[in-house]
């Protein structure tokens, strides 16, 4: 009898090693998340004298505001890359991506989270997206059209008068456009995020070019102001 009880004593530790030892090899090979940042780097416009911004949280629909990236198809079918993330929600990272952007165009701080006192007028712009979409391969008029990125965003401007001597004014943009994912950025995910930071480039541009036309009372030529 005990050697019956040693034999099934041995048999079931080895089960359980061999069990453990599969568990670990799955664990070993299990993916982990690739991340990604809409951050770039930008030149300074000429003729700049903005000293101090305020770019406030963006509006996104809640559909796109998460860290996964998600593309969608012409059926209006979205599928999420659980493997594939941006570094922080998509909101926050245009949000972080168009200050970085417009502090390194106009040669400005933004002071939204400095907390920086200033008696110079600052430029608070309020940004709402409604398309930041990665839009799949699709057919368009019977033509098969590649990746791209569609965008869709309004924006304000509001002159803050820190010293109290003007009435503050404010002045509101739009733009729509899309990007097309180049062959030559490379394929797949990669691709795609190099297309997003050049979309976000240009909304970035547009800011600022209309800042500083609002700055020097001068019309917009790129975008629709009122």
């Amino acid at each position: 009898m005990m050697y019956l009880n040693q034999s099934l004593l041995q048999r079931s530790i080895a089960v359980l090693s061999i069990g453990a030892v599969a568990l670990m090899t799955a664990c070993s090979f299990s993916s982990t998340p690739t991340y990604y940042t809409l951050a770039s780097t930008a030149k300074v416009l000429p003729g700049s004298t903005i000293r101090s911004i305020e770019v406030l949280p963006v509006g996104l629909p809640d559909r796109l505001d998460r860290t996964q990236l998600i593309l969608q198809d012409d059926s209006g079918k979205s599928k999420i890359l659980d493997l594939q993330r941006w570094t922080s929600a998509l909101s926050s990272e245009l949000r972080d991506g168009l200050s970085s952007n417009l502090q390194q165009r106009l040669g400005a701080v933004d002071r939204y989270h400095s907390g920086m006192v200033t008696t110079q007028p600052t430029y608070r712009i309020a940004a709402d997206f409604a398309h930041f979409d990665i839009l799949g391969q699709r057919v368009v008029d019977g033509k098969s059209v590649s990746n791209s990125i569609d965008v869709s965003v309004t924006w304000s401007i509001k002159r803050v008068e820190n010293s109290g001597t003007n009435p503050d004014r404010q002045i509101a943009c739009r733009m729509d456009f899309n990007t097309p994912v180049d062959s030559s950025f490379g394929t797949g995910v990669n691709a795609i995020v190099i297309a997003s930071r050049q979309s976000l480039d240009k909304v970035s541009t547009a800011v600022a070019s209309s800042i500083l036309a609002f700055d020097h009372s001068t019309p917009t030529t790129d975008v629709v102001c009122s």
